[in-house]
């Protein structure tokens, strides 16, 4: 389990998020699926992604999985980038992203993303650009960090 001083941090955490989540909740995400001797010890028994109270937090070495995956599921989304961006990704000339764009060919060019394997450079190029919040925070497109025993969380405050 986590220790006192954790707990403690957790609290302190949830209590200055704008959102201030029920820290107990949060508490039992973050434990729900681990044992009790490895909370501590293993960042593997620590959940990727949970949400409580209108915050999302979301695991640093699964957040680039989870965007990912986010992404390839609304292609509408996937093909409303900017021409020159997916130009860029897709090494095709912008003329013909700014005429399917035109077209309102959205979901045709995300379909051309995942079609050419391209998903993973697209998802890379737009956190590096825009970090992540601008896709996890719909609020206020802010992210920030805590770490929970050991384990490195980006959190969302969506409220």
């Amino acid at each position: 389990m986590l220790t006192y001083t954790q707990l403690k941090d957790v609290k302190t955490f949830c209590a200055a998020l704008h959102s201030a989540p029920d820290f107990k909740e949060v508490v039992t995400s973050l434990t729900e699926y681990a044992t009790p001797d490895t909370i501590v010890d293993h960042n593997d028994s620590m959940p990727d992604d949970f949400e409580v109270d209108n915050v999302r937090f979301i695991r640093y070495d699964a957040i680039d999985s989870i965007q990912e995956q986010e992404l390839g599921s609304d292609l509408y989304m996937l093909g409303c980038f900017n021409s020159g961006f997916l130009a860029s990704a897709l090494d095709i000339d912008e003329d013909v992203i700014v005429a399917l764009q035109a077209a309102e060919a959205y979901e045709a060019l995300g379909k051309m993303i995942i079609s050419m394997g391209k998903l993973e450079e697209v998802q890379q190029g737009y956190s590096s650009a825009d970090g992540y919040g601008h896709h996890f925070n719909h609020y206020d497109f802010g992210e920030e960090s805590v770490s929970f025993a050991g384990t490195d969380y980006f959190v969302f405050d969506n409220h």
